[in-house]
């Protein structure tokens, strides 16, 4: 088994704007934290880089 070294990413947005997200993503039962790496998959996969999400065995 492969362990994985995670890594963060700080970003600057409104107040409102994260809470809304943040309240959005609640009401699905997800977290934002969820959410944010759902999208950056779905982007990278979509413009380049594909190879990153290859299981590794």
């Amino acid at each position: 088994m492969t362990t994985q070294k995670e890594t963060g990413l700080a970003i600057r947005i409104e107040p409102e704007l994260k809470a809304a997200f943040v309240a959005a993503a609640k009401s699905q039962d997800r977290t934002a934290s969820q959410l944010l790496r759902d999208f950056i998959r779905d982007y990278v996969k979509k413009n380049g880089q594909t190879d990153l999400f290859k299981r590794q065995s």
